[in-house]
């Protein structure tokens, strides 16, 4: 009969069956729920803090350490320092890489220190964390300095601290432009 399967054809059809329903749950790769991205991307980086340096503005930060969801984060690839001169747009000012991926001991503070400034301009510098597969967090509160110039460093052996140094605290996550809770949508 043509087109009628011959024993050996059945046979082979039998075994790659038998393969698929036995190797088939097995597949390529790690299997987990799919989750949104929003779930996904690091939690908000918290503790942002400012302080004045002979050289310019260190900004501060602590390291996220789970997801948006609570769960352990381990892919975290770097950070987004954004700066606003005197409340304009935030701009991307560097990007700060992770380096310690994959390490028993990882840092748990970061800094970037902020050269490029102009005496008597206040500046907002907030951070965002993000991940190797390019998943990034909501923007930390804003943390707010005024500079005031460079400041002359201690002279050695006299015990003095450098003249008006100053250190600032990030307030709650907000948006500059709004002026509303980071991540809100105005009412309308």
């Amino acid at each position: 009969m043509p087109g009628a399967p011959t024993r050996g054809r059945r046979r082979t059809l039998r075994l790659a069956l038998v393969a698929c329903v036995l190797l088939g749950p097995l597949g390529c790769g790690r299997k987990t729920d799919v989750k949104p991205p929003q779930l996904v991307a690091p939690r908000t980086v918290s503790e942002v803090s400012l302080t004045t340096k002979p050289e310019g503005i260190e900004v501060g930060w602590s390291r996220p350490t789970e997801y948006a969801d609570g769960t352990t984060m381990e892919d975290l690839s770097g950070f987004v320092v954004e700066r606003s001169r005197n409340n304009e747009a935030f701009r991307e000012l560097a990007r700060v890489p992770v380096t310690d991926r994959g390490r028993f001991q990882k840092a748990k503070r970061f800094e970037y220190l902020d050269k490029a400034l102009t005496e008597g301009t206040t500046y907002h510098y907030r951070v965002v964390a993000f991940t190797t597969d390019g998943y990034y967090g909501a923007p930390s509160g804003a943390a707010t300095l005024t500079w005031d110039g460079p400041h002359p460093a201690a002279s050695p052996g006299t015990g003095a601290t450098p003249a008006r140094a100053h250190s600032a605290k990030a307030k709650p996550p907000t948006d500059l432009d709004s002026g509303l809770p980071a991540g809100s949508a105005p009412l309308h």
